[in-house]
């Protein structure tokens, strides 16, 4: 078997220490690790799972977001979490300095994460309310225009039954008829008017990290 390319450090070193119970403290295998080429100082990447839904529960969007905190300056970035979720690790010897300086500030690097992902969630978010409060403007005025032209038709049906009444027909349970045609109508309107409304609020689940990968330099 060939072992060219397998990196061995003294189990006792207290860089590895600590990352291996990082990656004991996680069932889920969450925790990963790349050397990349285009990676000039350490940091950390996340990818976050965000999800909106509408007032009726309905899932109407979900994505990842890769964000890459570097360790320095605590900068967030998604354009460079995106390569770096997209590169291939490079087998090669980690930097025990970077994998301490990783672990030291890994609390503040999530912090700076999270908020990075609050605003895009955000911009997200009103984007999507912006759309769908214009679909639904349209919808409601399909609705209305749908609406009034039942309304008129079921109107015409219940005059011409009373002039048919005034001359002398019995039109009784026809005018009761068309009169419940237009009680079910406004029932059905207002229903159909409510759930679109429920439909143009947008609700922002909270985000998840679904796993995490320690990002180092050649």
């Amino acid at each position: 078997m060939d072992h060219e390319d397998i990196i061995y450090l003294a189990p006792d070193t207290d860089v590895l220490q600590r990352l291996m119970a990082r990656v004991l403290e996680d069932e889920r295998g969450e925790v990963g690790l790349k050397l990349l080429p285009f990676v000039d100082t350490p940091g950390i990447t996340y990818n976050y799972r965000v999800a909106f839904e509408d007032g009726t529960g309905d899932v109407i969007r979900e994505e990842t977001i890769p964000v890459f905190v570097e360790a320095a300056q605590k900068d967030a970035q998604q354009a460079f979490g995106e390569r770096v979720v997209e590169g291939d690790s490079v087998a090669a010897k980690p930097d025990v300095d970077d994998l301490r300086t990783i672990l030291d500030a890994q609390s503040d690097l999530r912090t700076a994460a999270d908020r990075y992902v609050s605003v895009r969630v955000n911009e997200i978010k009103n984007h999507l309310q912006e759309k769908r409060h214009e679909e639904t403007a349209r919808e409601l005025d399909n609705l209305e225009e749908y609406a009034q032209a039942e309304r008129e038709r079921i109107e015409s049906f219940i005059e011409e039954y009373e002039r048919k009444s005034d001359a002398g027909s019995n039109m009784d349970i026809a005018i009761h008829g068309q009169q419940e045609r237009l009680e079910q109508l406004e029932e059905r309107i207002e229903t159909r008017r409510r759930e679109l409304e429920r439909r143009e609020r947008i609700i922002s689940l909270a985000p998840e990290v679904e796993n995490y990968c320690l990002t180092l330099p050649l």
